[in-house]
């Protein structure tokens, strides 16, 4: 952190419909310098458990909202910026005057920040988290919640808490054509999305046969390698005038 090793990479969203650019997932990356860039799982459960969650957490949260400033003001439109949250951000019980501070530093409208989460961070402080996503959400930032399907708690997150996306995770979406069992888990997860009036992204689309059976299964929007890889800010803003002509759309999460 003090030499400055921490970098946002970005990764693309698309949606399925037709598409269109609509968001971008920030994701840290460590580059080392014997060892060069160094992929989340190397280092990140160390970082969580550690004192610097939160002070890493916010770096990642003011430097994705500062690009998304930055891609809204140079043209290519108000891009949704996903970030991944770490416990340790709700502790003190004023993460959302902090993000509040942030979008008003970016000059950002807060429904362009969307805060991802996992049911780790729920579970581990449930009452406590509650109150601070219904804060947020009456901010009208978007709440994700992350690596859907994988936990013991799912449903009664989506009855009890204040998301506006679900993101299926690539578990499921990597199989959906080989496994019928993994195609009606997706499938469940976007009919649930819709009577919860969430929308939903599927993560893990690496061919166009999984774009394709997403499609006829009615998901909203797709994430990973078949649309890009996680880039850094400079390769994504090329892309944005090369591989997606510079416009990007965003759906209102409020």
């Amino acid at each position: 952190m003090e030499a400055h090793e921490f970098e946002l990479f970005y990764q693309p969203q698309i949606r399925i419909a037709d598409g269109a650019l609509t968001g971008a997932e920030a994701l840290i990356r460590w580059k080392h310098p014997q060892r060069g860039y160094l992929s989340p799982g190397v280092f990140l459960p160390v970082l969580e458990g550690g004192p610097l969650a939160g002070v890493v957490g916010e770096w990642v949260l003011e430097t994705a909202c500062a690009q998304a400033s930055q891609w809204h003001f140079s043209g290519p439109g108000r891009l949704r910026m996903g970030v991944n949250l770490f416990a340790a951000q709700f502790h003190g019980n004023d993460l959302d005057l902090r993000i509040a501070e942030v979008l008003r530093r970016q000059q950002l409208r807060p429904e362009v920040l969307e805060l991802e989460i996992t049911e780790n961070i729920i579970l581990d402080q449930d009452d406590f988290i509650l109150q601070s996503l219904q804060k947020l959400r009456a901010m009208k930032l978007g709440i994700a919640f992350d690596d859907f399907g994988t936990g013991y708690a799912s449903l009664s997150l989506l009855k009890n808490y204040p998301l506006s996306r679900i993101k299926i995770d690539q578990t499921f979406v990597s199989n959906t054509c080989g496994s019928r069992r993994d195609e009606a888990t997706v499938a469940a997860a976007v009919d649930l999305a819709r009577n919860y009036d969430l929308e939903v992204i599927a993560e893990g689309v690496e061919t166009q046969e999984q774009l394709e059976k997403l499609s006829r299964l009615q998901c909203d929007e797709a994430q990973e390698y078949l649309f890009g890889k996680p880039m850094p800010a400079a390769e994504f803003t090329k892309a944005l005038g090369s591989r997606w002509g510079g416009a990007a759309t965003t759906s209102n999460p409020a």
